[in-house]
């Protein structure tokens, strides 16, 4: 898995072994940010604050934040999904700008 687009482009993501955790390909990512990035009424990436909520392996904020997002709020309850977003937001240099939570985002 890896950073799709943005300045980070290409930078490898890390993950977590066995099937508890379904990250979204690189594919999808894509095709998504694309939607969002030339769709005629999206808001702008650039300077965004973004949320990802169950988040995994961060994968979708951390991208937004490749393209431009100022901030990423991460959201999970799984502990070993935490401490793999904490991993790949530091190997990014992007711990800064990220708010990390261990709760349930289905209980907001």
């Amino acid at each position: 898995m890896r950073i799709v687009g943005g300045g980070l482009r290409g930078r490898r993501l890390a993950s977590l072994k066995g099937t508890d955790l379904r990250p979204t390909s690189d594919r999808v990512r894509e095709a998504v940010f694309n939607i969002i990035e030339h769709g005629p009424d999206y808001p702008e990436i650039p300077g965004a604050s973004v949320a990802d909520l169950f988040a995994g392996t961060g994968a979708y904020g951390l991208e937004a934040m490749s393209r431009g997002a100022a901030h990423a709020t991460f959201i999970d309850n799984d502990m070993q999904a935490v401490a793999v977003i904490r991993r790949n937001s530091a190997h990014l240099g992007l711990e800064r700008q990220t708010t990390l939570l261990k709760l349930d985002a289905s209980r907001l």
